[in-house]
């Protein structure tokens, strides 16, 4: 069964990385590796479940 995608890229791209996290670790990831606490740090509230 084939699925219809989106018209529009921004909601493709949207529906495969739009939680909370994935966004801020991307933004984060934008300048260089990062190590996870240093990631942590950056990102109030995230726990290893959160980004799940």
């Amino acid at each position: 069964m084939k699925t219809e995608l989106p018209a529009c890229p921004v909601e493709i791209t949207m529906g495969l990385i739009g939680d909370k996290w994935k966004v801020l670790i991307i933004r984060d990831l934008l300048t260089g590796t990062k190590r996870f606490g240093e990631l942590k740090k950056s990102l109030s509230g995230i726990t290893r479940e959160s980004i799940n």
